[in-house]
């Protein structure tokens, strides 16, 4: 049996490029965020879960552009 690998909020930041703010509320919104895991009150994530969230996130392509000019539409 493979020993399961916890990770702390830090590296999961680390890992992620988030910040602990940001993972706090995706917990409380995104139905596929990992749930946490608490060790004598210290919270944990599992790697496992944490790396195939991370995946799943990946895109091949921004979903916005805060350099591309918007367009005006005059009235």
């Amino acid at each position: 049996m493979q020993p399961v690998h916890r990770i702390t909020t830090p590296e999961f930041c680390k890992q992620s490029g988030l910040s602990s703010t940001t993972l706090w509320r995706k917990s409380k919104s995104d139905k596929d965020f990992p749930a946490p895991v608490y060790i004598l009150n210290k919270k944990l994530w599992y790697q496992d879960q944490v790396t195939a969230w991370v995946e799943a996130q990946e895109q091949a392509t921004p979903t916005h552009n805060n350099l591309t000019p918007k367009i005006e539409v005059s009235a």
